[in-house]
């Protein structure tokens, strides 16, 4: 986003990448459903597809120019419904394999909840940031779950939950640089840049 003012069709709730986060949003329950069924090929599958929504939604987004506050808002929404419900899921699914990771779970919600406290604290809102470190994370996450509940390997979920802590610390060292909230701040060091440039409004990112 620049400074001047966002055209007319992105301050609309119904574009395309709205919609396709909003699957995200909805169909993120559903890995619960077929979690307590003990659909674990199904979940599997699901997770690919939230996966893909992500990537699809940011695509859109700029092929369309239609990347806005609202939509990165509500792109934080739409994670945090995913990685509750997939933590959810899989406590249904393996029990015991939650329990043999759960320092890894634990750090990964430990530090998302930090991130979003220091935003709220400071800006009374929630962190859109939107990193390319967390980008990446969501790719990691999917290739991660799908071995854990294939029963390939759990080192694939270890390395996404460390990622997950990664972006969350990024997301924590950019709440503490930026002097006003601010959506879709690739990386700490566009955060710096921006901040020692005197300016609040970040350049074209994606959605």
């Amino acid at each position: 986003m620049d400074s001047s003012p966002i055209e007319p069709q992105q301050n609309r709730w119904l574009t395309a990448p709205n919609v396709v986060t909003s699957l995200r949003i909805i169909g993120s329950p559903v890995m619960i459903v077929l979690a307590y069924q003990q659909q674990s090929m199904a979940v599997a599958i699901l997770v690919a597809f939230l996966v893909f929504t992500e990537w699809l939604d940011g695509v859109l987004a700029r092929t369309l120019h239609q990347h806005s506050a609202l939509g990165a808002r509500l792109d934080t929404v739409a994670d945090a419904a995913f990685y509750t419900s997939l933590l959810i899921a899989i406590g249904l699914m393996f029990p015991d394999v939650t329990v043999r990771e759960a320092w890894w779970i634990a750090a990964a919600i430990v530090s998302y909840a930090i991130s979003w406290l220091v935003a709220l604290i400071k800006f009374r809102t929630l962190p859109s940031y939107h990193t390319w470190l967390a980008k990446g994370a969501w790719l990691i996450v999917g290739i991660g779950i799908v071995s854990l509940v294939a029963d390939w390997s759990r080192w694939p979920f270890r390395a996404a939950m460390l990622c997950v802590v990664l972006a969350n610390l990024e997301a924590i060292a950019i709440s503490l640089v930026i002097a006003e909230q601010q959506v879709d701040i690739p990386t700490i060091w566009h955060a710096c840049q921006r901040q020692s440039g005197g300016t609040s409004s970040p350049p074209d990112a994606p959605h």
